[in-house]
């Protein structure tokens, strides 16, 4: 092993949390002597199937196992070949190898061959794992063949404790847990891009950008057509998907045909009420869709709403608090700009409707009455000053705010990311308890 690789090891060891029934599943099969096992492990993208992957060629190679890992599949006889190739003769009485196959689906055009060739060829006591973003089909788990060797495990999300885990060893402050841990969610990718956008000095809503870009890049990823993303949009936005709503809310696809294939998507719980995202897919369409074309976020709400033939589930569903903030946040930026403040996604929420018929109004004083009650908190003044000096007082920059304040620019950002945080729990309190602050 090189120096380097060495040094990946090391940072991947440190790094590594969680995952406590996975690695007891590999251990167990590692332990289980002339027993053949498969596992079969899959989750959507990001949630660390490769990253498990990489933990079990070290586990084996540290119990004297030969290993063999597959990350790319060659089309055609290429891949029947480089497998054929890849498990030189073993003396007599060896352990059997480790065989690791990454983005098995990937290797759907072969699978009937690995399945009923290859891998019952395999030495007694191989160990097989295979990682793939969707569940093993009907010809794996109702044959009675592999029904005793085959394990079957969906990698899911960390734990709160987990992700806890991962922030603190990532080093970032422990204020700005709270929303990271809403906007992701536990999904170790989208933690892994929110830890990445703190360290560059990003705030929040440039962090639930980032994540979102992010996630709908290497998650989501290519979608089959313009029905099919406003599909993804519609389930987004409601508080629970169904053929009906898709019927009258998606005109030019088949809803039969869209709701069966969300439900196929490995980021989409589906259930007896319908299909819903996981919170961290649906922070990121929200978040990137309202970024990209805010009227048609909005529109979005009144397409739910008349697809429904009931109120907005959108807007009775208050928004999540990692969006909750990141509106919070462009609200304060786009105080002078009543155009853009009308398109705010707060006009819609329960502490701001009904507060008056004006919605730029309305949320404005929503905004001033809730700063009024942070200033009179003597432990919030001076972040009350920044936030005021910043988005209410016409500064230009940042800059020229802690200039205003008399502030070295390090404090200045200390009381202002305060003054946000602060404010934003204020206001999120309003919102869910319809508590009046006077």
């Amino acid at each position: 092993m090189t120096r380097f690789e060495h040094h990946l090891r090391s940072a991947r060891d440190r790094n590594f949390v969680g995952r406590a029934a996975e690695t007891a599943a590999f251990r167990t099969a590692l332990a289980g002597g002339g027993v053949f096992t498969v596992l079969y492990l899959h989750g959507a993208g990001g949630s660390g199937k490769t990253t498990l992957l990489r933990r079990y060629a070290v586990e084996a190679e540290r119990a004297d196992r030969p290993v063999v890992r597959l990350v790319r599949f060659e089309p055609g006889d290429m891949a029947a070949a480089a497998l054929a190739g890849a498990f030189p003769p073993a003396p007599a009485g060896a352990a059997g190898p480790v065989l690791l196959i990454d983005r098995f689906d990937d290797w759907r055009p072969i699978e009937p061959w690995l399945r009923e060739e290859f891998l019952p060829g395999l030495p007694v006591g191989t160990v097989v794992v295979v990682a793939a973003r969707t569940p093993p089909s009907v010809e794996w788990t109702a044959d009675p063949g592999w029904h005793d060797v085959l394990r079957v495990l969906e990698v899911k999300d960390l734990a709160p404790a987990e992700a806890e885990m991962l922030l603190d060893q990532s080093a970032v402050p422990r204020p700005r847990h709270p929303f990271l841990l809403d906007l992701a969610d536990g999904h170790p990718l989208a933690l892994r891009l929110a830890v990445e956008a703190v360290a560059a000095g990003r705030e929040d809503d440039e962090v639930a950008l980032a994540v979102a870009h992010g996630v709908l890049r290497w998650v989501v990823g290519d979608l089959p057509s313009a029905a099919h993303r406003r599909a993804l949009e519609i389930c987004a936005y409601a508080q629970m998907t169904t053929e009906k709503l898709l019927r009258g809310t998606v005109d030019d696809g088949d809803s039969v045909e869209l709701f069966r294939w969300l439900c196929t998507l490995p980021f989409v719980d589906c259930g007896p009420d319908g299909a819903r995202p996981r919170p961290f897919v649906r922070h990121a369409v929200r978040t990137e869709l309202r970024w990209r074309d805010a009227v048609r976020h909005d529109a979005m709400l009144a397409r739910i709403e008349r697809g429904s033939g009931r109120g907005s589930p959108a807007a009775a569903d208050s928004l999540a608090r990692a969006e909750f903030n990141v509106a919070v946040r462009a609200a304060l930026r786009n105080w002078r700009r009543p155009d853009l403040l009308a398109t705010s996604p707060l006009t819609l929420s329960r502490m701001v409707s009904g507060a008056d018929p004006d919605p730029v109004v309305a949320l404005r004083g929503v905004l001033e009455s809730t700063l009024d009650e942070m200033g009179e908190d003597p432990r919030q003044r001076k972040a009350h000053r920044a936030v005021v000096a910043t988005f209410l007082s016409g500064a230009h920059t940042q800059e020229a705010a802690a200039e205003r304040l008399g502030l070295p620019f390090s404090t200045y950002r200390r009381h202002l990311n305060r003054g946000l945080e602060v404010l934003c729990s204020l206001l999120w309190r309003r919102e869910i308890y319809s508590v009046e602050l006077t």
